[in-house]
């Protein structure tokens, strides 16, 4: 039983850490997987959809919250500390999981628990399963004997309280430190548009009146055709599958124009919820920039062009989606900069770089 105990505690413990500290790493990604979630909600339970709206403003604290959290209850557990009651919040915690990744696989709603950030992708009846695996853990802890309490544990675990939401806070104002998007620095974003391998099918043939599945198309001319299926199409899929740019009324294609050269490029999702204070510092930047600078933002050509009149933002600007925005880079202002389709550098509103250090990460 002791060694059951110590295997249950160092797998829970263990996958409420790397849960944690992946979604502390980048706390505007659960941010927006819970404002997710809180839309739904509003919709298919419109008795509470007024409690939903409510929770979507409180979402980035409640995701740096609910994330460390999981950090403070790991390392409570490995530390023995009130190991009772820490079961107890386990049980609560994993319950409110269960129920969001149930919901999410059985009515096809949110198709991402985001329950290990953006790190790693999972499937909601994985996440499910993972949630009952927690379960059945948290259960074997209690079916078996308590440790006792380990003196000046509690310092430990108020000092990981701290650490974790302090680091939540850090990933906010200056970026993940552990970036796992498509669109980090190194990455080239014309290849990540493109199929990561070739597409593999299987076909499904009725041979002798048996439908059978091949890897091939039969050579037999008998062979009465059904259907077809790509067996690989989740492997091949890009890791980019929605990055547009455009210019209302503009044929240009400027998502292909802005992989050729080199290019900053101003991320501004939505104008009404941007750090405006930092754009004066854009504006100087921009003039010393030897580089072609685009403002680009998802908000309407009134709102941007107002923004570029009160800061003098002497260069152009161009639109796309929300969410794309929100992904190439979690801070509003951002600056993206990308040589050839390969990005070279990211910098979030509270750590603007210097016209030479976007020079020298060019080189």
């Amino acid at each position: 039983m002791k060694l059951t105990r110590q295997i249950a505690t160092f797998l829970l413990a263990g996958l409420f850490l790397f849960s944690g500290l992946i979604k502390l790493n980048d706390p505007i990604g659960t941010q927006l997987k819970l404002e997710e979630y809180f839309d739904v909600f509003s919709v298919d339970f419109p008795w509470m959809s007024g409690f939903w709206k409510l929770l979507i403003p409180q979402a980035l604290l409640l995701s740096i919250l609910l994330s460390s959290a999981e950090v403070v209850l790991a390392i409570a557990l490995w530390l023995n500390f009130q190991t009772k009651k820490i079961l107890y919040s386990f049980i609560g915690l994993i319950l409110l999981f269960s129920f969001l990744t149930f919901y999410s696989a059985y009515f096809n709603k949110v198709t991402d628990c985001g329950c290990f950030g953006e790190a790693i992708k999972l499937t909601p009846w994985t996440s499910f399963g993972k949630d009952i695996f927690l379960l059945v853990l948290t259960g074997l802890l209690f079916a078996t004997d308590k440790p006792t309490l380990r003196s000046k544990s509690g310092k430990w675990v108020l000092l990981s309280a701290l650490l974790s939401i302090g680091f939540g806070v850090y990933s906010y104002f200056f970026l993940p430190i552990w970036d796992s998007l498509p669109y980090a620095i190194g990455e080239n974003i014309p290849k990540n548009m493109k199929n990561r391998e070739e597409l593999k099918f299987s076909y499904i043939y009725k041979i002798n009146g048996k439908e059978t599945e091949l890897s091939e198309m039969p050579t037999d001319p008998k062979a009465e055709y059904v259907s077809m299926r790509a067996i690989n199409e989740k492997e091949a899929r890009p890791l980019i599958t929605d990055y547009q740019l455009w210019v209302d009324g503009d044929t240009t294609n400027y998502t292909q124009k802005l992989f050729n050269g080199n290019h900053v490029l101003v991320i501004v999702p939505n104008v009404h919820h941007t750090h405006e204070k930092v754009f004066s510092t854009i504006a100087t930047l921009a003039k010393e920039l030897k580089v072609p600078i685009w403002l680009i933002s998802a908000s309407t050509d009134e709102e941007v062009n107002a923004l570029r009149h009160q800061y003098q933002l002497a260069f152009p600007a161009l639109s796309a989606d929300t969410k794309v925005l929100k992904t190439i880079i979690r801070s509003s202002p951002g600056l993206w900069l990308i040589s050839q389709g390969t990005v070279k550098g990211k910098w979030s509103a509270y750590s603007l770089p210097t016209a030479d250090q976007i020079h020298q990460s060019l080189n």
